[in-house]
């Protein structure tokens, strides 16, 4: 057998909505009722249609049962065999009905009550029907469960198509679990044995004038080759023949095929699908409906889209959807001087004629499409089911790069939350791109104090800014994406932001905090952002988390003490009685910085204790090595590279899951040297004084001392860099380094007094 492919799963509407009011007519009335829309349709005669299927969009008129649409020849006015085949997703609507001989044009009428007469009974054995639903529980090796979880489950779709022949459920975006119904009549020319195969995916059952002849029950892959064990060989008489065939994808995958082989011998053959003239597939026409026209509106615009296809994001399973509009409005309403306007249903908008829009994620939006002619304003608007389409390896793959030109023109104080995260998340894969390349780039040794180690590489070298510089163009500069990110999504914590959801307020909070504070060295929006998600969270434990970060940015990069010994008191009220857990050790361990930055070195000592109790209690002693070596040696190694982003990634990860490090210092000397690569040297004295105050005798503090000493230098104040070296040559006589903070001393007291 073959390996089957999805077909591609395309969106073709066509989108209405009433307009101006006009006088009622006479056509919208029959079978009893009067219908609030009408839709010409055309089928060209002479080609041996005997059913039409046709597609529209019905704008919110008709009901989900289908039970107000009725179709009707136009020349006699005579309803004509009608069947509704889907209502949804969205108000997309598809229509089938039986033809007349020698009758061109009919009219779909829908919207209002059902008629009170209905149409002719379905009479025509043409074609092959094809119906999904719901999947239900069921026993997938037995024909009868899977009939009836089919009979009574929920219906998704149904159209006329040409065989057994899918590798998807056509009539839905989702790759979910369905069930599925091929009905119709096999029309015979010539009697013989036919020899069937079925390959799906899961169970399937075959049968013909009511008779099971082939299965292949439970929870399975496809067939993909012919073998006699698997083939079933039934005798039929020419003529016609029902046709019924059940299938069940209990997973994400499916699989629907009918092979047969005719006159079949002793061995297999190469079998093929069963013919579609064999189901007088060819006597089904499928057409788009025409332009609407309401009973209180003559003069009505209209418009079709098309899903063009998915972008993935990195490390995110939302994507992005390209979506096509074309304007298909009345020329009286497409003529010059006629000002259009979209509104996609996601707070973005365009004045383009026909636009492409993508949507920043997958969802039901309602579009609306103005048109002003003169003082003549008129609007429509449906619902759209957006999702990624279902695409086959000959479509065009699209990418990040195809749809950045459309979304970083989003005005991002109209996305929701979660469409405003799928922008960040944009954004910033952008600036990946060329960062990885700007950010590996070689970088001059750090000074002797800056070494790797306790006493290694004593030589003299001088402290780095890493900033990069700008390039000539946005596209090669990784702080234009990264910029933009941080500004888009700093939108939703504006006090003015409408901005709600607080489960979708955290998550964005969660990136936007990391991304604003290592990243970019934007330590104020990342506190703004975790102390707005902190304010608008309801759940005590949500907000407290919030406030431990803010609190974290306020002591180690803002300087902010008093702020940060609020969030923090109002974080432990909010935890209340909670002795355990990640929010009770994170507490615990920027309490820590906390009191060390605030003089209290006993409490200091005893918060990182305690926050490394909680931290690692269900840790191993070998996996607690493991990885202290690791943050150890990766934080070194960024920091002598010149890759700040990842060094301050790898640092919080460290001060996190080993915060008793703090007390070590060698963990706060790398955070203090890498304030001073990014040229925050207040921060890396800050640091300093941390470590100094919660342990003195630590073995790091005469090297933190000389690079406090340089940064109070770079910082303009030499007399505080004079007594920090002097500090450093009496507090700890026998360091390496006394020789070194002499030198100092002696050319910056010498050239004082040259002075």
């Amino acid at each position: 057998m073959r390996n089957v492919c999805a077909p591609i799963a395309c969106l073709a509407i066509l989108v209405v909505a009433p307009l101006t009011q006009a006088p009622a007519a006479e056509s919208f009335r029959h079978a009893g009722t009067e219908f609030n829309a009408v839709r010409p349709v055309m089928v060209p005669t002479g080609k041996g249609y005997r059913i039409a299927v046709t597609e529209f969009f019905h704008h919110g008129e008709i009901r989900p049962d289908g039970s107000n649409v009725l179709v009707i020849a136009k020349n006699s006015k005579e309803s004509v065999p009608t069947r509704v085949l889907q209502v949804g997703p969205g108000d997309f609507c598809r229509v089938a009905f039986q033809t007349v001989k020698g009758q061109a044009e009919y009219e779909v009428l829908y919207g209002g009550d059902p008629p009170k007469e209905p149409p002719p009974a379905w009479s025509r054995r043409d074609g092959l029907l094809l119906e999904t639903r719901r999947f239900k529980r069921c026993n997938l090796n037995s024909f009868e469960s899977v009939r009836r979880a089919f009979e009574s489950a929920e219906p998704i779709g149904a159209d006329y198509v040409e065989g057994v022949f899918h590798a998807a459920n056509p009539f839905s975006l989702k790759r979910e679990p369905f069930l599925s119904r091929y009905s119709g009549q096999l029309h015979l020319s010539k009697g013989g044995t036919y020899g069937l195969y079925t390959s799906s995916q899961d169970c399937s059952f075959l049968l013909i004038d009511g008779k099971l002849v082939a299965s292949a029950p439970g929870r399975h892959g496809p067939l993909y080759r012919a073998r006699l064990p698997k083939r079933h060989d039934v005798t039929l008489q020419a003529g016609t023949h029902s046709f019924e065939y059940y299938h069940a994808a209990a997973g994400s995958s499916a699989m629907m095929v009918v092979d047969c082989e005719v006159d079949p011998g002793p061995k297999p053959k190469r079998p093929v699908v069963i013919p579609p003239e064999v189901f007088r597939a060819d006597a089904v026409y499928h057409v788009l409906a025409g332009n609407v026209t309401l009973r209180n509106s003559r003069l009505v615009p209209d418009f079709v889209a098309k899903l063009l296809g998915d972008a993935p994001l990195p490390d995110d399973n939302v994507p992005l959807v390209g979506v096509a509009f074309r304007n298909i409005s009345p020329r009286s309403l497409t003529t010059q001087g006629v000002k259009v306007h979209w509104d996609f249903g996601d707070g973005q908008t365009s004045d383009l004629p026909s636009p492409t829009h993508v949507y920043l994620r997958p969802g039901l939006y309602t579009v609306t499409l103005s048109a002003r002619r003169g003082d003549s304003p008129s609007e429509i608007a449906n619902k759209l089911s957006i999702d990624r389409p279902l695409t086959t390896y000959k479509d065009k793959q699209y990418s990040l790069d195809d749809y950045l030109p459309i979304i970083e023109q989003y005005d991002p104080k109209t996305l929701d939350v979660a469409s405003l995260r799928q922008l960040v998340i944009a954004l910033e894969a952008k600036s990946l791109e060329p960062q990885s390349q700007v950010d590996q780039s070689p970088r001059k040794a750090p000074a002797a104090h800056e070494g790797s180690g306790r006493r290694r590489n004593s030589k003299k070298r001088s402290l780095q800014n890493h900033k990069a510089a700008r390039p000539a163009t946005k596209s090669a500069d990784p702080r234009y994406y990264l910029e933009a990110a941080v500004a888009a999504g700093k939108t939703a914590f504006a006090k003015d932001s409408p901005a709600q959801g607080e489960i979708d307020l955290l998550k964005l909070a969660e990136l936007m905090g990391p991304m604003a504070r290592d990243r970019l060295g934007d330590s104020e929006t990342a506190m703004l952002v975790w102390r707005v998600a902190g304010q608008r969270a309801t759940a005590s434990q949500t907000k407290a988390e919030c406030e431990i970060a803010a609190a974290d940015i306020a002591v180690n990069d803002l300087l902010e003490f008093s702020t940060a010994k609020a969030l923090l008191d109002s974080a432990a009220k909010g935890l209340g009685k909670a002795r355990s857990g990640p929010a009770v050790a994170n507490l615990e361990r920027v309490l820590g910085d906390y009191y060390a930055a605030a003089g209290d070195g006993m409490s200091a000592r005893k918060a990182y204790t305690e926050a490394q109790r909680l931290a690692t209690a269900n840790r191993r002693f070998i996996e607690k090595t493991a990885w202290q070596g690791a943050h150890a040696r990766s934080a070194e190694e960024f920091i002598q590279q010149g890759q700040l982003v990842r060094a301050a990634e790898e640092i919080q990860a460290w001060r996190r899951d080993f915060p008793i490090e703090r007390l070590d210092g060698y963990l706060t000397l790398l955070y203090a040297r890498y304030w001073a690569g990014r040229g925050k040297y207040a921060q890396a004295v800050a640091q300093a004084e941390q470590l100094l105050t919660a342990n003195p005798d630590s073995p790091y503090a005469d090297q933190i001392l000389l690079l406090s000493a340089d940064c109070d230098l770079r910082r303009g104040r030499k007399d505080r860099a004079l007594a920090t070296l002097h500090a450093l040559v009496k507090d700890y006589p026998g360091s390496p380094w006394v020789s070194q903070a002499k030198q100092k001393i002696a050319s910056l007291e010498g050239g004082a007094k040259g002075e």
